[in-house]
């Protein structure tokens, strides 16, 4: 048994002299304290076959090792009937969350079985420490539900949403920070999980962080009508724009070309750096700076909604007029508005400040509909594929009808071209847990995935599946809009591509309404496609590039009437739109601005003529 390892370790027979062998015969090999010390158990993941030191008949069993790769291992087969086979990870099997703990998200408990199943209490401090196997095992399982790991293995960070007054926290835990709207950033050891999440069951709602994805899969600044403005002296200035992103990076080499200012202000709420992870806020905030360059530039960088709300908070310090956000944020409702992101837009409008958002780009990624089972198998009839090449990443959001809390319990599973089961996700929703699942995978394969769901308890409810990165079949284009696209006070905003602005069509990719309550968006459109100096963004698709010319055509009105209120000056970007056709996939129609213009002198009309010498 693997629990035995770490008392007999140093009396088995080191395999390293074995190894290459034994792998191209299809042994899976087991490392503890760095070394191949037996071979898993194809009927038995929590083993493994080891021979001992001083053995005299060490090669026999050797041998008997070889014959290990031979035993067919039948890969995790599709399902066939209602009681799916569990995902196997190296050491651990991931089963369905057991403790069902009162407003605890069941991908931590799910973490916290594999951590009691594959390392002994106390076994170890880090993650770092454990073996190979165990450490790949659980990273993967964090990295599936999207839980963020701490770079030496030691804590994993979480969300605390407070119900009522904030209490201490247990099981050494730590708060990062806290936000204006109750919400705590917590890291947790991770060898302390369990106790950590027992501890606290009932008092919070505890879950992952939300984490937001870039909307992006400069021809714009004329299309939108920048240079008539730009002809009467408008820039934009006195206005100021915050774009809230994921990275900036490149920002520096931006100001060296002259795309970017040097006196724009930059505010880190990561504590990673301004310019690490994405260049995206750097292209977004290069196409504002091209339509409005006299706006004052504020790039805030985020990685959670923790951040986000305290980002809205510093925004309303300075005085901010417009925040571009080209993210979204995906099963933090049931995209119709509602929700804590949805709250935090909310709050940053009743400040007076006009949200410009991307409507998303998840036109062909997405599909909704009402479980139907007529074989009464358990599982969902429709089957929803994509195609994708080995080593792609796969990340897919499900939810259904139920939020806040539910106890209607699905569950989502991910199998690839041979059948192989590849990711699950099984939380437990008991009552007290938002209705999500989530999966995210690095693909093992080449070809066409399957995905599947299942109704674990509770009734048929309808469901929303976003797939990420690849396309969807079938796909259902209409709903498509992700928070805070899908909010009433955020102006949603799909793509054209630029040089078929004028005649259309709307990008096939750009999000659909009606929202998740049935009211129309997206708000309006504005071109995309279009060229940035930033690298990966030359061109630059999607509705994070369309998003930021509706941002800068809002500067410039605001610069041009600064008495406008946030009604006003949405009345007035809304009212400079050319209909196009579907509201649920122009808005408006697209954006083509003009200013009013110089106010016109009184017609002169002459009285009277006199002459004196």
């Amino acid at each position: 048994p693997l629990d035995w390892l770490p008392q007999v370790w140093n009396r088995l027979l080191d395999l390293s002299p074995y190894e290459q062998e034994l792998e191209e015969q299809g042994v899976e090999l087991y490392r503890y304290a760095g070394r191949a010390v037996g071979a898993v158990l194809p009927w038995r993941r929590d083993a493994v076959a080891a021979v001992l030191l001083r053995s005299p008949r060490a090669g026999e069993a050797v041998e008997f090792l070889f014959f290990l790769g031979e035993v067919t291992t039948a890969a995790t087969p599709a399902p066939t009937g209602s009681v799916p086979v569990p995902l196997r990870l190296g050491p651990i099997t991931i089963a369905k969350a057991e403790l069902n703990l009162p407003g605890v998200d069941g991908s931590l408990e799910i973490l916290a079985q594999a951590m009691a199943q594959a390392l002994p209490q106390g076994l170890v401090a880090a993650l770092s420490q454990a073996p190979e196997p165990v450490r790949t095992a659980i990273t993967t399982v964090a990295a599936m539900f999207g839980i963020p790991l701490s770079q030496d293995g030691t804590s994993v960070q979480l969300v605390v949403e407070w119900q009522g007054v904030p209490a201490p926290l247990a099981a050494g835990a730590r708060e990062q920070t806290r936000s204006p709207g109750g919400l705590s950033l917590v890291t947790v050891p991770l060898s302390q999980l369990g106790d950590f999440l027992s501890s606290m069951a009932g008092r919070a709602l505890i879950r992952p962080p939300y984490i937001p994805i870039p909307l992006a899969v400069s021809e714009g600044a004329s299309l939108v009508g920048a240079s008539a403005f730009h002809a009467q002296g408008i820039s934009g200035a006195g206005v100021k724009i915050a774009v809230i992103d994921v990275g900036f990076q490149g920002l520096a080499a931006s100001q060296a070309r002259g795309d970017l200012p040097y006196s724009l202000v930059t505010r880190d709420f990561t504590g990673t750096g301004i310019e690490t992870g994405y260049y995206h806020g750097t292209a977004v905030a290069e196409i504002i700076y091209d339509i409005a360059p006299g706006a004052s530039l504020y790039l805030i960088k985020i990685g959670n909604e923790v951040d986000l709300d305290n980002a809205i908070s510093y925004c309303i310090s300075q005085g901010v007029d417009i925040i571009n956000h080209s993210l979204g944020w995906y099963n933090t409702n049931f995209y119709d508005g509602t929700g804590v992101v949805g709250d935090i837009v909310r709050r940053a409008t009743a400040a007076g400040i006009l949200w410009v958002q991307a409507a998303g780009n998840d036109a062909r990624k997405h599909w909704e509909g009402y479980f139907s089972d007529t074989d009464a198998d358990g599982w969902l009839d429709t089957e929803l594929t994509f195609t994708a090449s080995a080593g792609d990443n796969s990340l897919l959001y499900l939810t259904w009808d139920g939020w806040p809390q539910t106890s209607d319990d699905y569950d989502l599973y991910l199998y690839g071209p041979d059948g192989t089961l590849v990711a699950s996700s099984t939380k437990t929703q008991g009552g007290s847990e938002e209705p999500t699942e989530r999966v995210s995978v690095t693909l093992p394969q080449s070809g066409t995935y399957r995905i599947r769901i299942q109704l674990a308890s509770g009734g048929p409810k309808k469901l929303e599946l976003f797939s990420i990165y690849q396309e969807l079949y079938p796909y259902v284009s209409s709903s498509s809009i992700p928070a805070p696209g899908n909010a009433a006070e955020a102006l949603a905003v799909a793509a054209i591509h630029w040089n078929q602005y004028t005649s259309g069509p709307a990008a096939d990719y750009s999000s659909r309404g009606p929202t998740g309550d049935g009211r129309q968006k997206p708000d309006l459109s504005a071109p995309d496609n279009v060229t940035t100096g930033v690298p990966y963004y030359a061109p630059f698709p999607g509705t994070s590039a369309a998003a930021p010319h509706v941002a800068g055509i809002a500067a410039l009105l605001l610069s041009e009437d600064p008495a406008l209120t946030l009604s006003q000056l949405r009345s007035r970007l809304l009212a400079q739109c050319v209909a196009m056709g579907d509201p649920n996939t122009y808005g408006a129609g697209r954006l083509e601005a003009a200013p009013q213009g110089p106010t016109p002198l009184p017609d002169l009309v002459i009285q009277d003529i006199s002459y004196s010498p």
